[in-house]
């Protein structure tokens, strides 16, 4: 049950991520370019939280298993 609730929370939060992302770089003449020229905040962000929570996942399982 925690596996399908925790995979659902990530699938939607990416996807409402990522079309925030597009929306935000919909915009038009200079501002495009500056889209493009780096990352966004609210992107490079929500990798990262994914990363750490990842992570965290990752050793937790680790503990969980080597007990």
């Amino acid at each position: 049950m925690f596996k399908k609730l925790a995979l659902m929370t990530t699938i939607l939060l990416t996807s409402l991520f990522m079309g925030a992302q597009a929306i935000l770089a919909a915009g038009g003449g200079a501002a495009e370019d500056a889209a493009h020229a780096e990352p966004s905040g609210l992107i490079t962000g929500a990798l990262t939280a994914l990363s750490i929570v990842t992570l965290a996942f990752m050793i937790f399982l680790s503990f969980r298993d080597n007990g």
